[in-house]
């Protein structure tokens, strides 16, 4: 455990700053994207990319009592405390895939069943985590801002999701730990799942909290990622806050 202020060693290093990015920027942050993928790529070969395990959550607390506090997480890892309607994420839940990176699940909203709609439909929220390695030319507002991007886009996928990414902010970290950065979007989607119309959402939140953790010569950066991802309007039943991403952030315990 350390505390929380990036270190400088052999592993993903530190990126070069750039501007902040703009709102919803389709060709600044689409531009990122294959050079994103593929730089993933070969650094999942490579071993220098790893997926958050090993992450729970304490039960849900009874109605009248305080939320239960988050789990001990392992260091460079987010533990959440799931607000209300959110639990902790199943033992064995297949990870959300971002750029080809597997974000472990930590909590989520239960998927809702009406009429003809598919038995096993994705769930109407979920919060998950990783830990990315950000090439060196590319700032970490740009990866959270693009990752943002690919988080709609996965966990909306089949429903032809349109995601406008919002700008990138400055997240302060606790006691003097490392600022990280926030960012939020929107997708829309054309409420379909499995080909059933009507049984997803039509308008959804995301929201990606990005904390640098290591740096190293080669000039990357090793960053912790929370991605919450919320079914805002549209499908049968309730819709999830759209406060809830922030609120999962705001709950997150940082790594280190």
């Amino acid at each position: 455990m350390n505390s929380g202020r990036t270190s400088t060693t052999g592993r993903p290093g530190a990126a070069a700053q750039a501007r902040p990015g703009e709102p919803a920027p389709p060709s600044g942050v689409r531009r990122l994207r294959p050079v994103l993928a593929a730089l993933v790529a070969v650094l999942l070969v490579a071993g220098t990319v790893a997926a958050l395990t090993g992450i729970g959550d304490a039960p849900a607390a009874p109605a009248a009592a305080p939320p239960a506090p988050a789990a001990p997480a392992p260091p460079d890892t987010f533990a959440v405390t799931p607000p209300d309607g959110w639990t902790a994420a199943p033992a064995g839940a297949p990870p959300l895939e971002v750029f080809g990176v597997p974000f472990t699940r930590l909590a989520e909203v239960p998927p809702f069943a009406a009429g003809q709609c598919p038995a096993d439909p994705a769930p109407r929220g979920v919060a998950a985590a990783a830990l990315v390695a950000v090439p060196a030319g590319t700032s970490v507002e740009e990866a959270a801002m693009a990752f943002a991007r690919g988080a709609g886009e996965a966990a909306y996928a089949g429903a032809t999701p349109q995601v406008a990414v919002g700008p990138a902010g400055p997240r302060p970290g606790p006691d003097g730990a490392e600022d990280g950065v926030w960012v939020e979007a929107t997708v829309r989607t054309d409420g379909t799942a499995a080909g059933q119309a009507g049984c997803r959402a039509t308008d959804g939140t995301v929201g990606v909290l990005a904390v640098p953790r290591t740096r190293a010569r080669d000039g990357s950066t090793g960053v912790a990622m929370l991605v919450v991802a919320a079914d805002a309007a549209g499908g049968p039943g309730d819709p999830v806050s759209r406060a809830a991403p922030g609120e999962l952030a705001a709950s997150a315990v940082r790594p280190g």
